[in-house]
């Protein structure tokens, strides 16, 4: 597919696109390793993505995200066979015990016409980093696919990722055509240890919450003074 593809505008809804959502298996070594297990993978598949021209087929564009234990040695990742994967805390040999990996490939043979963008979301604490995963120079597949298998060690000062703490990961994988927005996109939750902690609510918040209140107490006091008052006395 040419870089020049004619499809300005272009969202699932308003180009007649089919989105397929699921959970299973991608080619093997699409994790930039045959050892990697491929079976536990979201996946998102996008067909009728017209051609650079009318007379050009249409593409069929498939995306998917996994998490997978970095080196055989470390515990799998657990997985609800949807889109959530658990991990554990903690580091073995100076590493992460496990890796988020991403993958697409197009059905023509060409990814030059799209537009690709990984973003991780830190939940505990709100920082989040993107980038173009087909700049990562070892990635694997090429020139119909790519993919790899990537740790946050790797952007740990980019979105505060401590390997010790629980916390929970948004992962996303999206594709676009030039600058027009996002037309298919996948994603997964990791979630490490007990995950994200709930949020503490702010001192604003704790102090709009006394103020509501006070008045209740204040009325509750005054009426209790007044039966005091007017009770009999021995």
């Amino acid at each position: 597919m040419a870089a020049g593809i004619c499809a300005a505008g272009l969202t699932s809804a308003s180009a007649g696109l089919t989105v397929t959502q699921s959970f299973g298996s991608v080619p093997v070594g699409s994790y930039s390793g045959t050892g990697i297990p491929v079976d536990t993978s979201v996946k998102t598949t996008v067909t009728g993505i017209p051609g650079p021209t009318v007379f050009s087929p249409s593409d069929s564009l498939t995306l998917a995200l996994s998490t997978t234990a970095h080196g055989a040695f470390n515990p799998a990742p657990g997985n609800d066979g949807v889109s959530t994967f658990t991990v554990g805390t903690g580091l073995v040999s100076g590493r992460s015990t496990w890796n988020y990996d991403y993958y697409f490939s197009s059905a023509n043979g060409d990814l030059s016409g799209y537009s690709f963008l990984v973003t991780i979301l830190n939940v505990g604490n709100g920082e989040s980093f993107s980038y173009n995963p087909l700049l990562v120079g070892d990635n694997v597949g090429g020139p119909s696919s790519a993919g790899n298998s990537e740790s946050l060690d790797f952007i740990s000062s980019f979105i505060g990722y401590n390997p010790n703490l629980n916390d929970t990961y948004d992962v996303s994988l999206s594709a676009s055509i030039g600058n027009n927005a996002p037309f298919a996109r996948t994603s997964e939750q990791i979630i490490a240890g007990t995950g994200a902690p709930a949020p503490v609510p702010e001192a604003s918040t704790l102090m709009s919450g006394a103020l509501v209140l006070l008045p209740f107490g204040i009325g509750t006091l005054r009426s209790f003074r007044r039966k005091a008052a007017s009770a009999p006395t021995a």
